[in-house]
């Protein structure tokens, strides 16, 4: 997809905190763009890494950035709790949004989110890599092509010691790291993606520490009658990560996917026999930017919408009150009191 124009296309870069923002940096120029501005709460920090990564203009005034005609497009990679403020400024401002997923703490925050960029007319993605991933894709095809037949169920195994995710600064934004949005939520997306199908009912089991959980087990009941199982942890040794969807006909295991890195094999199994499926790897950052322009652009659809954050989100929610209540949980994933 060629994106590429005579034209700056200005980016705001808000928030400073993970190597992801590097990463995103990098991609936003691989697609002919120009990253202009760094905002954060910190004026230390917005100097020290627009000077470390060539950007032009730090500050920690928003209205600085809205007065620049070059800025038509934002990336949001703060700390979760301050996303919001950023995404409501930026859709005030008319500007499109790329956000770190999830889009906040809570479904009925993302919500008023997702109503607001809404009312003004601006594209709002989240950045989902686990979507942009070529072998996920891969796998969504061939399962809603029924290259496996009638799916049957998702079962996500991952697990290994909490790391925070890395900041430039040194700063860790949520101590122990909460299971439920930094990996509940991706999976779930992850599986509504896969099958194109809604989650309906959760039950879960989890262990605490400190009355914080780390260890999550749970299934959830599709709107299709098919199954997401899936176990997450921050308390278990390092374990290489797997993806399985099983369907009437065969099954799809896609190994070492859930990673930033995007690598990983697929392998599909037919009548007893296995078969290596070839997937030319690409970028995830790019993939996502190319497609996220593209819906500025009135030329597609981002990979994950505000929407599909908060389909996730509600999902999340219900499994953690099944773990919390020991019992299932329904779903309502547009409910006007999620």
């Amino acid at each position: 997809m060629e994106l590429r124009q005579s034209a700056v296309e200005g980016w705001a870069v808000m928030g400073t905190g993970t190597i992801a923002t590097e990463q995103m940096v990098t991609a936003i120029r691989a697609i002919g763009h120009s990253p202009l501005w760094v905002v954060s709460k910190s004026k230390t920090d917005a100097l020290h890494f627009a000077n470390d990564l060539g950007i032009p203009q730090a500050t920690t005034d928003m209205e600085r950035v809205w007065c620049d005609p070059a800025v038509k497009f934002v990336y949001i990679s703060a700390t979760l709790k301050r996303r919001q403020r950023y995404v409501l400024a930026a859709a005030d401002a008319g500007k499109h949004i790329l956000c770190d997923g999830p889009l906040s703490e809570d479904s009925k925050s993302a919500r008023r989110l997702i109503q607001n960029c809404s009312d003004n007319g601006v594209v709002l993605a989240v950045n989902q890599l686990l979507r942009a991933s070529a072998i996920h894709q891969t796998m969504r095809r061939l399962i809603l092509d029924g290259e496996i037949g009638t799916i049957q169920s998702v079962s996500i195994l991952r697990g290994g010691p909490f790391q925070p995710p890395p900041n430039r600064r040194g700063e860790i934004s949520r101590d122990g790291g909460s299971v439920f949005l930094d990996i509940c939520a991706e999976d779930i997306d992850l599986a509504r993606f896969l099958t194109g199908g809604e989650p309906i009912e959760a039950i879960a089991f989890a262990k605490e520490s400190n009355g914080s959980p780390y260890h999550l087990a749970y299934t959830i009941r599709m709107e299709d009658g098919s199954f997401l199982q899936a176990h997450e942890s921050f308390g278990t040794a390092d374990m290489e990560s797997m993806v399985v969807a099983a369907g009437t006909d065969g099954v799809l295991i896609a190994s070492g996917t859930l990673s930033s890195r995007g690598s990983g094999v697929l392998v599909r199994r037919l009548a007893g026999r296995n078969e290596l499926v070839p997937v030319r790897d690409r970028d995830l950052h790019t993939a996502t930017l190319e497609e996220f322009v593209a819906a500025a652009r009135h030329q597609g659809s981002p990979l994950a919408t505000g929407m599909d954050s908060f389909a996730a989100l509600v999902a999340t929610e219900a499994v953690a009150s099944a773990a919390k209540r020991s019992r299932a949980t329904v779903i309502r994933p547009f409910d006007e009191s999620a």
